[in-house]
């Protein structure tokens, strides 16, 4: 990959606090779930943790809401093929490395007295096993099918070419359609076709996302503002059916507190968008950035495994702190040596065999927006405060 020669200097104008948020986010997870592991782990933290952890599913709804505005910023004046070739180079090295580890575990140390076969091993190395009714091989590679359904949606936007005004109305039409979803008798075979790609459940959260990168690159203007009250009022409108799930799951999260964390996400993400955290400049929270999206993905099965293994001889708490350090340094290791050495690799392989015809102005970008297909929308170090030039690698 060859370098522009028009981009800012490595960590110039990096997004540290989304990095930062992206941390947070996944840690919020981790936690929830060592907390409340469905018997998986030989010792329960969530008499003791569970007040504050049973909130930790909202890491996701901020995991979304930070998909939302940094994919969209990787993808803005870059061809539909540079948006394919990011997205897989970007989620499936980590991916792949998590089912094999997953896999191993469940070979060595199984936590569930279930093991993988091959045919599920292969089956979720594509990350849409479901496709085949076969299930993953850790159940926290669900938000990975909301990803790719989101993606969907903006590939669909890139053909036609994104702009400001395009990227307006599908903002408001997809949003009016998730509330139409929830709330009008649509026959269900429609209902079911259509929630499949709104997902209406979370849509907000993407929405919101896409609305604050628009508030970050070109400032907050009514309609933007008015998007992003109506997403709050939906996520919030949907609250009651989350917290109905971990209920279900043997949680008692309260609604109203759900609510406030809902509302504390919204206003921190407004901050990052408007530049109101951008005093958080700690360079070393790139690297917190970097190894989030593996430690999401690897925390569950290894990390189980690994702490059934310390509890007979440890304290229970400090065998928890020593799986959560573990848990943390594995996905270090996992972002630098295989992510940032595949990564690149991958993409420069993907660009190749899907280049096409050249057209002008590039492939699926309109004249608005076109004359960046050669940057590479993973490279989050290049992310920018200016209009002209901005990179991100956080998505």
């Amino acid at each position: 990959m060859k370098p522009q020669e028009n981009l800012v200097r490595p960590g110039a104008n990096r997004l540290y606090e989304i990095d930062l948020l992206r941390f947070l986010a996944a840690l919020m997870v981790v936690m929830l779930h060592y907390s409340f592991s469905q018997g998986r782990a030989d010792f329960g933290f969530g008499p003791a943790l569970g007040a504050v952890t049973q909130y930790g599913y909202l890491g996701v709804e901020l995991f979304f809401m930070i998909s939302g505005m940094v994919v969209l910023m990787s993808m803005w004046g870059r061809t539909t093929r540079v948006f394919v070739a990011s997205r897989v180079s970007r989620l499936y090295p980590a991916f792949w490395t998590a089912v094999t580890l997953t896999t191993l575990v469940s070979v060595v140390a199984p936590v569930s007295g279930e093991s993988v076969t091959v045919a599920r091993y292969l089956a979720n190395l594509t990350m849409f096993p479901q496709l085949a009714n076969i299930e993953y091989t850790d159940g926290v590679y669900w938000t990975l099918w909301c990803e790719w359904r989101f993606y969907l949606i903006l590939f669909g936007l890139s053909l036609v070419g994104i702009t400001i005004r395009r990227t307006h109305w599908l903002l408001w039409g997809w949003l009016v359609v998730s509330v139409a979803l929830q709330s009008l008798p649509i026959p269900g075979s429609l209902h079911d076709a259509l929630a499949l790609i709104i997902q209406p459940q979370f849509s907000h959260y993407f929405i919101a996302g896409m609305a604050l990168y628009l508030v970050h690159r070109f400032g907050m203007t009514t309609n933007l503002a008015l998007l992003l009250v109506v997403s709050y009022g939906n996520a919030v409108r949907e609250a009651g059916g989350r917290v109905a799930e971990r209920v279900a799951e043997g949680q008692s999260p309260n609604l109203f507190v759900a609510t406030m964390v809902l509302c504390a996400i919204f206003a921190v993400m407004i901050l990052a968008a408007t530049g109101g955290l951008r005093w958080i400049r700690w360079r070393w929270l790139a690297t917190l950035g970097g190894m989030t999206y593996p430690l999401y993905l690897i925390h569950a099965a290894a990390g189980v495994a690994i702490f059934n293994s310390l509890v007979p001889t440890l304290s229970p708490w400090l065998a928890l702190s020593l799986v959560v350090v573990a848990m943390c340094g594995l996905a270090w290791l996992i972002s630098v040596a295989i992510e940032d050495r595949l990564r690149p690799l991958l993409n420069g392989w993907l660009l190749r065999i899907l280049r096409a015809p050249r057209r002008r102005g590039g492939l699926g970008v309109s004249k608005e927006c076109a004359g960046s297909d050669n940057r590479d929308a993973l490279d989050t170090s290049q992310a920018t405060r200016t209009v002209t030039s901005r990179h991100d690698q956080h998505s």
